[in-house]
């Protein structure tokens, strides 16, 4: 989810949403506060996708060939060839 999308939500909202994710958010904070602690929480859940999907031998690290594939194969589905 976008941090545009999050913007829309209600803070009743945010706080279910985090807690669908495993967090707790406190609705005594602001708005903009609880949007960027979602926020991080859908950024670390990409970046654990993109490192998954990246290392394809499954070592535990992606190297130089494993991440330009990666990125290649992401610029194609978002072109919408795959």
């Amino acid at each position: 989810m976008t941090k545009d999308t999050l913007k829309q939500l209600s803070k009743d909202a945010l706080e279910e949403l985090g807690r669908t994710k495993g967090i707790e958010l406190d609705k005594r904070y602001s708005k903009s506060k609880l949007v960027k602690e979602i926020a991080a929480v859908f950024a670390a859940e990409e970046a654990e996708v993109v490192y998954n999907e990246a290392d394809t031998n499954k070592d535990g690290v992606v190297d130089a060939q494993e991440a330009a594939a990666a990125a290649e194969r992401r610029r194609r589905r978002n072109l919408g060839y795959c």
